[in-house]
């Protein structure tokens, strides 16, 4: 398969649907331990919660089939290399983050999923240690991306706003 110039347009809106996504899940989820904590002690959540604990569920699912279909565009379409004007360790630090940004949009989900819907508390404990995860990873990948644009000078973090075949 050989390299795109950029990314393709589905392939940007998936990219920043997905991180709004992440964002609300990770800055505004209402109710979703009070809620879970209800169902694990039997007891009725209060109805706010249990609003905000569905939100966050479908948000969530939302972002499992849409980290799916991306990763799938993602193998068949192909990406841009990245730009090698740059010491190799950051390149490979580049690399390693959106790889490891990818595992997590899916592993994020799937342990929520198996915490809400099984009710094991163990997946829950993951789940909400993971999340610290994430914005590591997040931190790295925005970092890396305005480091690209103004100290390296290339045109990274352009090609996530602008399609180019």
């Amino acid at each position: 398969m050989a390299r795109r110039l950029g990314y393709s347009r589905l392939q940007i809106a998936l990219h920043w649907i997905i991180a709004a996504l992440v964002i609300y899940q990770l800055f505004i989820h209402p109710g979703i331990e009070a809620a879970f904590d209800a169902g694990i002690d039997g007891t009725v959540a209060a109805p706010a919660d249990a609003s905000g604990a569905q939100v966050h569920v479908i948000i969530g699912i939302t972002i499992l089939v849409l980290a799916i279909a991306r990763l799938l565009i993602r193998v068949t379409r192909g990406a841009p290399a990245p730009h090698h004007d740059k010491p190799a360790a950051l390149v490979w630090l580049g690399l390693a983050t959106h790889w490891a940004l990818y595992a997590i949009i899916l592993i994020m989900p799937i342990s929520g999923a198996v915490a809400w819907f099984r009710g094991v508390e163990e997946a829950a404990d993951f789940h909400g240690t993971i999340s610290t995860l994430i914005y590591v990873l997040v931190g790295l990948h925005v970092i890396g991306a305005l480091a690209e644009h103004f100290y390296f000078k290339n045109d990274s973090l352009k090609r996530m706003l602008r399609a180019k075949s």
